[in-house]
């Protein structure tokens, strides 16, 4: 039903007029411009004002103006008032889209330091280990008579991945161990030779069956009497980014020049990585790495963050660590060696290793 067929409905009859609307409207023009004949009490003219009250209150609906018929006169004698058109209300301003400042080797280390406040590695209870499962990945170059070619004079290359786990004791002090597993296994092939190379490569591994277990007191391994990853090793470190550059500078023997920078992001790579660093160290670790300078960001996957720095500029090296910046968590590790090869792309790490963390009740 149209708007005009609500008006024929709702309007009263008027002193037996046509049902028709526009003779309706005709009447109302008539007396309208009547000017000679007496004007009808407001009681008698009040019909009409309901009914051109509703035309034009169903007119406004679909043009938000009031228009009977052709009336363009002005009125006369108590004319009709015009129904006030209610303007539209402006539509609410659409909300501005976040902005989204890009990522920075500062800002992720930054933001990477201030997380681990509200997101500490795991740490082992009484007679409890955490567990490093390590997965590591090498790319292995080849060239005829030579057993260490570069990534440009490789004529073959091809990645073989491994694991090892480490076992860290919650009293560092006590046993910890490693384990290598003999699980190597050829990923990715390079060049026309990898095939049959990399499988004469693997050959010298075959009798290799066992796991081989490593135990050592109070720490791993390391170039001084203080075993590294130990309390007393930890307990030698500054809290002071500033400072803790200086100590790894000297630590190294490397304390000026470009080589004391590869000796700083090389350490501080090597620690973060075990996530096993005290508390209130892993912070200074973080922003000491972020004052270490052409760092660049590799890539994000997700939360993962990659950062990459050149180290040793003599042999195009680059080190790089990936970071969970919800957790704080390094997820991996890894180093290249080289450009400019035709083989192997500039983009494979010689090698890589990524992990995970959790807390065990035994070791081996």
């Amino acid at each position: 039903m149209n708007v005009f067929e609500k008006v024929q409905e709702t309007r009263p009859e008027i002193d037996g007029a046509d049902e028709n609307i526009s003779a309706a409207r005709a009447r109302l023009l008539t007396e309208i411009h009547a000017e000679k004949r007496p004007a009808r009490s407001r009681a008698a003219r009040r019909p009409w004002i309901i009914t051109v009250g509703l035309v034009g209150a169903a007119a406004a609906v679909t043009a938000g103006v009031l228009v009977v018929g052709n009336l363009t006169a002005p009125m006369t004698g108590g004319g009709i008032e015009a129904i006030p058109t209610v303007a539209p209300k402006p539509s609410a301003e659409p909300s501005p889209e976040p902005t989204v400042e890009p990522l920075t080797v500062q800002s992720v280390l930054s933001g990477a330091a201030n997380t681990t406040a509200s997101y500490p590695a795991p740490v082992a209870g009484p007679g409890q280990y955490l567990m490093i499962d390590h997965q590591s990945q090498q790319l292995v170059l080849y060239a005829p008579g030579d057993l260490n070619p570069s990534r440009a004079e490789a004529t073959a290359g091809w990645t073989v991945t491994s694991s090892y786990t480490t076992y860290i004791p919650a009293n560092r002090s006590d046993e910890w161990v490693e384990v290598f597993r003999p699980d190597r296994q050829i990923v990715d092939l390079f060049g026309e030779e990898a095939g049959v190379q990399s499988q004469a490569w693997l050959e010298q591994f075959s009798g290799m069956t066992d796991p081989i277990i490593r135990r050592y007191e109070g720490g791993l391994p390391n170039v001084t009497d203080v075993p590294f990853g130990s309390d007393a090793h930890y307990a030698q470190l500054p809290r002071d980014p500033a400072a803790l550059i200086d100590w790894i500078r000297d630590y190294s023997g490397a304390t000026a020049g470009p080589d004391s920078d590869a000796m700083v992001v090389g350490f501080l790579i090597q620690e973060l990585q075990l996530n096993a660093a005290p508390a209130d160290l892993r912070p200074a670790m973080y922003q000491a790495l972020s004052m270490m300078p052409n760092g660049v960001v590799l890539g994000t996957v997700g939360n993962v963050v990659t950062l990459s720095f050149p180290t040793y500029a003599a042999n195009e090296r680059w080190d790089s660590i990936s970071i969970d910046t919800s957790t704080a968590l390094v997820t991996s590790s890894s180093f290249t060696l080289g450009s400019g090869g035709t083989i192997v792309p500039d983009g494979v790490p010689n090698h890589l290793v990524s992990q995970t963390v959790t807390v065990v009740d035994d070791a081996p």
